[in-house]
């Protein structure tokens, strides 16, 4: 609402809006607005005064203010088409004019001095008084920053500056003060204001009602610009700070990494150290032991009739050694039984549990389906060595008398479940050890890694009636099928 509105509604005085023409012809002048309404007074007023005095002017805007500049000229007894008929003011529309100098998204610097240079050279050269000067206006920079194009604005201020060196004229400019409202509009708001010789507050500036008022205004916004300065410091300091913590947690997830890694690699490394002495054992030391008890058995019969006792004690040895071999040929599969790879899991599973049996005398039931088939190497020889690691746990720690194996395929995962009827874990060691292995020694450890490294869980429960532990792993299949077995 202009003043002379506010008078004659008879309300308090209020300050004096700034008057564009007020400045020097060189001056650049940016007016930041909330209502577009009160834009459009001072602009008929700041062309008005130039077209009044015989000189030129430029107005570079969106349709709408052009139209409603040129009606508020004509209420004030200024013909615009007949202005713009002399060349003495030039209208353009500011999207189809700043599209003529834009390139990759930023104003280049001979276009505009093509496009907006010569537009003024034409106006200057249509006027007929002395030394004329020339009153612009440009709405592009606000077009620009609606765009959130922010750093265009700036440069096509900076262009706008580096053409008044050439062309003598006035510049002014507008932008909504609704578009500087979030932090990241603090810096290149302070960009555009360095880029004019003065700034033009919104209309709420001209509502105070004395000087007094104003300057306890002004006041109260440096006490919150200051605000949002400790606001943006504090901001800063918390961005290095998560930073740091991000890298600390990037380098701790290498770390990690590579401990898995090594992990990995020295389980694997344990198995091939497996296989070759179970191979060692089985194809060597066992030989020897075979082709002893040969050579016991030849001398017995070269034995004289009447040594009894040498041939009894020969008898003994021949035990020994058949003895030797049965726990060679235990320990050697054990370590990595040549079945697993042969004939599959359910194989190695029946052979292990029987074996298991009659050393721990803990009776073991398997619950398997008739269809389980074949999955991968590595899924079998996991499931293998938690089944073996957990039974050896039920044998030395629980007391139980029997225990339980399940395997079953589901949901694309297959799990395997070895219940017992012991004792169970103290409910303290239990509550530390939930969500880890590691209160259960280095066995399960080892377990739970091999487990987590094919991408499965290992979760364990106990109670007073016995412990639970349940393996999951994805399901992989070999690459010659699925065999039944």
């Amino acid at each position: 609402m202009s003043a002379s509105r506010v008078a004659d509604m008879n309300l308090p005085a209020v300050a004096v809006p700034p008057h564009w023409n007020s400045h020097n012809h060189s001056a650049h002048v940016v007016h930041f607005y909330t209502d577009q309404s009160f834009l459009l007074d001072p602009l008929a007023r700041f062309v008005g005064t130039a077209l009044g005095a015989g000189d030129g002017a430029i107005v570079i805007a969106r349709r709408h203010l052009l139209n409603a500049m040129a009606q508020r000229l004509k209420a004030n007894g200024l013909d615009s088409a007949d202005a713009v008929s002399h060349g003495r003011l030039a209208m353009l529309e500011a999207s189809a004019t700043l599209a003529r100098f834009m390139v990759n998204g930023m104003p280049d610097a001979s276009l505009f001095v093509s496009v907006v240079g010569s537009m003024i050279a034409k106006v200057r050269a249509a006027l007929k008084t002395e030394n004329p000067q020339i009153a612009a206006f440009g709405e592009m920079v606000a077009l620009l920053w609606e765009r959130g194009n922010f750093k265009a604005a700036v440069r096509l201020e900076q262009l706008w500056n580096a053409l008044a060196e050439q062309h003598r004229f006035s510049l002014h400019c507008a932008y909504p003060m609704k578009g500087f409202d979030l932090e990241e509009h603090s810096e290149p708001f302070r960009q555009i204001c360095a880029e004019h010789t003065a700034v033009v507050p919104d209309e709420s500036y001209t509502r105070l009602p004395s000087e007094d008022q104003r300057l306890r205004d002004i006041a109260r916004l440096q006490q919150r610009d200051q605000m949002y300065e400790a606001l943006r410091r504090t901001k800063e300091q918390l961005e290095k700070e998560v930073a740091a913590r991000f890298q600390a947690e990037q380098k701790l997830r290498r770390s990690e990494e590579s401990l898995r890694a090594l992990s990995t690699s020295l389980l694997r490394t344990q198995d091939e150290e497996r296989r070759r002495l179970g191979r060692e054992l089985h194809d060597s030391v066992g030989q020897y032991l075979a082709a002893m008890k040969m050579s016991l058995n030849l001398a017995k019969f070269d034995l004289p009739s009447n040594a009894a006792g040498a041939d009894r004690q020969i008898e003994e040895c021949g035990q020994l050694v058949e003895d030797a071999m049965k726990e060679i040929r235990t320990i050697s599969y054990l370590l990595y039984p040549p079945m697993l790879e042969e004939m599959g899991l359910r194989t190695a599973i029946e052979w292990f549990l029987q074996g298991f049996e009659d050393r721990s005398k803990i009776k073991v039931t398997l619950e398997i389906p008739p269809d389980f088939g074949r999955v991968s190497r590595e899924i079998e020889l996991c499931i293998f060595r938690v089944l073996q690691e957990s039974l050896t746990n039920v044998h030395r720690h629980s007391g139980s008398p029997s225990a339980h194996v399940r395997l079953s395929v589901q949901d694309g995962q297959v799990r395997v479940d070895i219940e017992d009827k012991g004792k169970g874990i103290r409910p303290d060691a239990l509550k530390e050890a939930q969500g880890t292995v590691g209160m259960l020694g280095v066995g399960l450890r080892g377990m739970n890694e091999r487990v987590c490294q094919l991408g499965g869980r290992l979760d364990f429960c106990s109670t007073d009636n016995g412990t639970t532990l349940t393996a999951t792993l994805p399901f992989a299949a070999e690459p010659f099928g699925i065999l039944a077995s």
